[in-house]
């Protein structure tokens, strides 16, 4: 059963809500968040709208003291975000969205609603995610993220990062951007490189 935006709101108004969006690769993302935490078994709460592995569940909401919520275009302004990620902006003409001018400002709109102290994450390699996340907003922390470096060997694949090479079971640019934004998100509540390189490594294909 999908829970509604209202709904979730209203039980994590004491809780820091993360929103994750984009038009592509916002579940994985959301879900390499999930796996980290669980990982290092921290507490949270989440929604995300397709099976995670290791999920039994598209959705919980407890006394945690944060929420990591996967959210379509529509309503990602809904849940008065505290950090929010925009992992790129790529319009598909639909009867729900006609015109490209309309849909960006979807985004606009979302990252114009980033809270005093709040923190935007944006896609840099997503020229239309890096025109909406570096527009100055007062007191709001925009960070953008990059492609992670990596190198493929002998049909493996690794993270690059100083003179390491950290096996993946993921591969793609999209989602070796993803692994950017959820290092860069991470280490803002608590996670750092080296902890979440260690646990990256476990994530499953």
């Amino acid at each position: 059963m999908t829970i509604q935006p209202e709904t979730i709101l209203q039980q994590s108004l004491d809780k820091q809500r993360i929103v994750i969006t984009g038009s592509r690769g916002r579940t994985t993302l959301t879900a390499l968040l999930i796996h980290v935490l669980n990982y290092y078994k921290r507490p949270f709460d989440y929604v995300i709208s397709a099976a995670v592995h290791g999920l039994s569940a598209s959705s919980r909401l407890s006394d945690a003291p944060i929420i990591i919520i996967e959210s379509e275009e529509q309503n990602m302004e809904l849940y008065k975000h505290h950090i929010g990620l925009i992992s790129n902006i790529i319009w598909t003409a639909s009867d729900e969205f006609t015109a490209e001018e309309d849909y960006v400002k979807l985004f606009d709109k979302f990252a114009d609603s980033s809270p005093k102290a709040g923190l935007l994450f944006y896609c840099e390699n997503d020229p239309i995610a890096l025109l909406v996340g570096s527009k100055p907003r007062p007191d709001v922390l925009s960070i953008g993220y990059k492609i992670h470096p990596h190198t493929s060997e002998a049909g493996r694949h690794f993270l690059i990062s100083g003179k390491d090479k950290i096996p993946v079971n993921i591969y793609g640019s999209v989602n070796f951007q993803n692994i950017s934004g959820a290092k860069e998100l991470l280490k803002r509540i608590g996670i750092t490189s080296e902890q979440f390189y260690q646990a990256i490594s476990s994530f499953p294909l």
